[in-house]
């Protein structure tokens, strides 16, 4: 029966804590962010990322088939009224820079004796002081001035006939988009004069898929009619805008796509799985309950202890589904079965077995949650904390929502015996895995592609307007970005003039091939002072004399006045004393500053051209102090390496986490290591068929390392686990849990297989992954483990008594292959219980012992080391904890018999017995039981047969530490001891028929007391 009521009642309950934790945290959706860099390379890059005005900008081309650049700027402006009118744009076009540039050139020539240093001035300026060059210029100032060209340019032939301003005004190249532009009418057109130009920054940001979604409807709409207009007079525009807005759309779209199509196909076939698997397909449905709920659970305490998770961490939830589904899967198995099951009873066989592959996995997330890697961290406690609450769910929750399940139908189901089939492969399976496994080692060497695209995909309409727009404008070259900050303009600009001297240097050693500096046009005062004293040292009167009197007679040969020129040769009058000026706030844009958003002190951003001397880390070295700096290449370079380098430090904290806590649940290594196993052969085959594929090692496959490596460990510890519990490959209980594995597994496979069909790349490289590690993990759990385990557990077992020294060592072996409590628990009982040193005086004159009856056996040590003693004697006994009957089946195997059961009851006894044993034990029992218990064990002895107990007694003195913690355990389990003197027991058993050979103290312990009584039938 299912408690309908109570799974309604905890779906809510869960529901609300995954809402309640949700609404505390903060969702970090910033991945790079989130990496463990601690490298500031990363952190520079991701801040210009962060602040550069350009981060969310769009563009516009608009091109006609013909060079009609009127035309251009005619549709251009209409475009851009739009664009002003929609309210969707912060800042639409360039037309408010481009009207700044006359404006700076005009300061240029009145501040000449401030912007040229000492080595500006010989190297460029003293050419130009030829007399050839002063001719030539003046005749060409004298052609311009019969032009259009030459319209508003008195005051710069005045200021500059020699043009100086023009070496001023090419220091700001590097600002240009591009080599391949120019300026018309206020616009920025191609050098064919057949693209023009838009630029606009959008008021939401570029990734925000609704404020895209309204931008691409404007523009659809806004092409449309602009089109239909300029139709009739013959144009026909062609609109291409480009911009993070549409690697948004286009991602959004594509991934919708493909997570609706990957859900169908999902469902499908996970539907048809259990069906196929369950005699009730709907109770299959219920195993994703437990790892749903713990994912809730965990991300509410979660939030208890944090205020931010990463989207990376959020998004790893559908790992832990898969890591931890088999606890749900195994737990129905065992309780939708042909009879009447029991919730409790399910529970505590699929507790035994998935215990040590729960807590493998809590442990090595754990461990990893002191990485020190921010992401990992939080990764390392969410999965620790999902995979804790979902196991705590399915053994405390859920046999109370299924108390008891009536028996299932029986029909066939053919799957479990393709499973079964697939599991016995034997040495064929194995040895087709090892060929395997061989074949693709040699080509399992892991190939990284971490560049940050395989994170997204766009439509093959957004490539081919990148690549338009690479064609006609250029692709900017290669740039270095450096963001420095002030507390005001003066402090800039004082800032800048150390940055511009460290510039000049890298120039002049071919480290830089350009590079645009405010303090090039804007000095403050250090640098202005400098280049002041150079520019009077520069022109001395003999200098300015030659000048002058060259000017003078080409000028006038050419109709100029004798005065044209008075105002440029004043400011090479040594009397001369410029100051220099703080930045007007209107040139802001233009030179890249921006007042900081919390609005206390202003934001710079710089612009270097890279040459062949140029390295990142000498660069950094030279720079760093002035603040941050982006260099795209060294920013992937480093990204690249970072990212393989933390996801293979995380594998191998989890792999060697792992590993030492399975060494300690096993205290055995051979098993260890076969547990590995299927996740060693899963990689190796994985790398290889990736290597094969020609797919490299993307951050999609990095990330999902830790699924494979979380999820193999847990398909191979089942399997290792039911094969030490069960033993025979066959056993019915072993059937059922190979069948979780393969139910995990193989729905796991579908979940994400499915994604291989993926349009985007993310998805792609994940179904892609995925399918190949997790279906290697299995393969590697189903074809290599069983003979290799049946090989393993024969090989330990297969020896007689007489291979073994003594007895001890003899019953140490029997329980060799245990799970690691009753090993140990057997190897201390051995070493330090005197029981084994009392039973041997005891015992040393029988002989011809056939048959024993142990009573209260526990785990079967005492038993196990009677039949050690006695090599032909067989060995009945029974105890009340069918976990302890198990073991001591197992440990006594061939030669015992062990059932459950409660005194007075006895086992079904062949014959007489010769030793009945009841150690430890009779304080448990009242009068009553006890004296019917020893009645019907004197039934079952033969004539000379022997009982013999070890019991406690009330300690007269101080009781010793064990005493006390057997006597509290037996009350903390509530019941009541009944602590017997020699005396009571001697009339007891006397009474009831038998002999007494011996009653004394253990000469180990004086709280323990032997007592030894035959019987004598005649």
């Amino acid at each position: 029966m299912i408690n309908y009521r109570l799974l309604f009642i905890t779906t809510l309950i869960v529901a609300a804590l995954a809402s309640f934790g949700l609404l505390r945290l903060d969702i970090n959706t910033d991945v790079v962010r989130s990496l463990p860099t601690g490298e500031r390379i990363i952190a520079d890059g991701l801040d210009i990322f962060e602040h550069h005005p350009i981060h969310d900008q769009l563009a516009v081309d608009i091109n006609l088939d013909t060079a009609s650049p009127d035309a251009l700027v005619e549709i251009g402006r209409l475009l851009e009224n739009k664009m002003e009118e929609s309210g969707l744009f912060a800042q639409v076009g360039i037309n408010s820079t481009s009207e700044l540039i006359p404006e700076i050139a005009l300061y240029a020539a009145q501040h000449l004796p401030l912007l040229f240093s000492e080595k500006e001035l010989t190297d460029k300026v003293a050419p130009l002081l030829e007399p050839k060059q002063i001719e030539k210029r003046i005749h060409k100032l004298y052609t311009t001035l019969s032009t259009m060209e030459g319209i508003g340019q008195t005051d710069f032939i005045r200021l500059d006939p020699l043009g100086l301003k023009d070496l001023v005004m090419a220091r700001m190249a590097p600002l240009a988009p591009s080599a391949q532009t120019k300026f018309y009418r206020g616009s920025l057109l191609s050098e064919d004069s057949r693209h023009l130009m838009v630029v606009a920054r959008p008021h939401g940001s570029g990734t925000d898929t609704t404020s895209a979604r309204e931008i691409a409807d404007f523009f659809d709409n806004s092409f449309t009619e602009i089109s239909a207009k300029y139709q009739k007079s013959g144009l026909q525009p062609i609109f291409t805008p480009v911009g993070a807005y549409r690697a948004a759309l286009d991602n959004e779209r594509i991934i919708r796509h493909d997570v609706q199509y990957a859900l169908l196909l999902a469902t499908a076939g996970i539907g048809l799985l259990l069906l196929f698997a369950f005699p009730r397909p709907l109770i299959g449905l219920l195993s994703l309950v437990p790892a749903l709920a713990g994912i809730s659970i965990g991300i509410f305490v979660y939030s208890l202890f944090h205020s931010t998770i990463s989207i990376m961490v959020i998004g790893f939830g559908g790992a832990v589904i898969s890591i931890t589904v088999d606890h749900g899967i195994a737990y129905l198995l065992f309780l939708d079965r042909s009879h009447e099951t029991k919730g409790k009873d399910a529970s505590l066989e699929v507790r035994a077995i998935g215990i040590m592959a729960a807590l493998t996995s809590i442990g090595a997330f754990l461990i990893l949650s002191f990485s020190g890697f921010p992401v990992f961290e939080q990764l390392g406690l969410f999965t620790a904390l999902g995979i804790f609450f979902s196991f705590l769910f399915v053994h405390s929750v859920f046999p109370r929502i299924f108390p008891t399940m009536p028996a299932g139908s029986n029909r066939k189901l053919p799957l479990r015996g393709l499973v079964s089939t697939f599991y016995h492969t034997g040495k064929i399976g194995a040895g087709c895995a090892l060929l395997l496994a061989m074949v693709l080692v040699w080509f399992a060497r892991p190939e990284f592609y971490t560049s940050l695209s395989s994170m997204n995909t766009v439509s093959e309409a957004t490539v081919a307007a990148d690549d338009l727009f690479k064609e006609v404008w250029g692709d900017g070259g290669r740039k270095i970005h450096m963001m420095n900050e002030a507390e005001s303009i003066a402090a800039l600009q004082s800032e800048n003039d150390l940055i511009l001297a460290q510039i000049e240097d890298d120039l002049a050693n071919d480290v830089l091939a350009g590079g645009f500096v405010p303090s090039m046009i804007f000095p403050g005062s250090s640098r202005a002072e400098q280049n002041l004293s150079a520019w009077h040292a520069f022109w001395d009167r003999e200098r300015v004399a030659t000048l002058e009197e060259k000017l003078s007679r080409t000028g006038e040969s050419l109709g100029f006045t004798s005065e044209a020129f008075n105002a440029f040769l004043a400011l090479l009058e040594q009397g001369n004393t410029l100051q220099p000026q703080n930045i007007s706030v209107k040139y802001f844009d233009l030179l890249g500053i921006a007042e900081k958003e919390e609005g206390n002190g202003l934001r710079q951003f710089i612009t270097f051209l890279p040459d062949q001397q140029y390295s990142i880390d000498g660069f950094f070295s030279r720079y760093g102090d002035y603040g941050a700096i982006f260099d795209g290449d060294g920013f992937a370079d480093r990204l690249a390496e970072i990212l393989v380098s933390t996801f293979t430090t995380m594998l191998a904290i989890i792999a060697f986490s792992a590993t030492l806590l399975l060494l300690i649940f096993y205290v055995n290594l051979p098993l260890t290591v076969l547990t590995l196993l299927p996740p060693l052969f899963a990689y190796v085959c994985t790398l290889g068929t990736l290597k094969l594929l020609g797919h490299p090692l993307d951050i999609p496959a990095l990330m999902l390392a830790i699924v494979v490596f979380g999820m193999g460990i847990d398909y191979s510890i089942f399997c290792v686990r039911a094969h030490q519990r069960y033993r025979l490959i066959d056993h019915p209980s072993y059937a059922l849990i190979r069948m979780a594995v393969f139910m995990a597994g193989s729905s796991t496979l579908i979940g994400f297989g499915v994604l291989c069909f993926a349009e985007h790349s993310l998805l792609n490289s994940i179904g892609l992954t995925s399918l190949l590690g997790i279906g290697y993990a299995l393969f590697g759990t189903f074809l290599l483990l069983p003979p290799l385990l049946q090989w393993y557990f024969d090989r330990s077992t297969g020896f007689t008594r007489s291979q073994k020294k003594n007895t001890t060592q003899w019953v140490i072996h029997r329980f060799r292959l245990l799970e690691a409590y009753p090993r140990l628990f057997a190897r201390l009982k051995l070493r330090f219980d005197p029981l084994f040193t009392d039973l041997t005086g005891i015992l040393k004159n029988r002989s011809a012992i056939n048959t024993i009856l142990d009573i209260g056996c526990g785990y079967g040590v005492p038993a196990c080391w009677c039949l050690g003693h006695f090599k032909d004697a067989r060995l009945y006994g029974y105890d009340p904890d069918p976990e302890r009957v198990r073991v001591a089946n197992l440990a006594t195997a061939e030669r015992g018999i062990i059932t459950a059961g409660w005194a007075p009851e006895m086992p079904d006894v062949k014959g007489d017995v010769d030793i009945a044993l009841l150690l430890d034990m009779l304080h448990y029992l009242d009068d009553e039981i006890l004296v019917s218990l020893i009645t019907n064990v004197r039934k079952v002895l033969g004539s000379q047969g022997v009982l013999i107990s070890r019991y406690v007694i009330y300690p007269s003195d101080s009781p010793s530490w064990s005493w006390r913690l057997e006597d509290f355990r037996v009350k903390s389990a509530g019941q009541k001891p009944y602590y017997r003197s020699p005396e009571v027991l001697t009339v007891m058993l006397e009474k009831l028929g038998f002999i007494i050979e011996k009653n004394e103290v253990s000469l180990q312990n004086p709280e323990l007391y032997w007592l030894v009584a035959r019987v004598d039938k005649g």
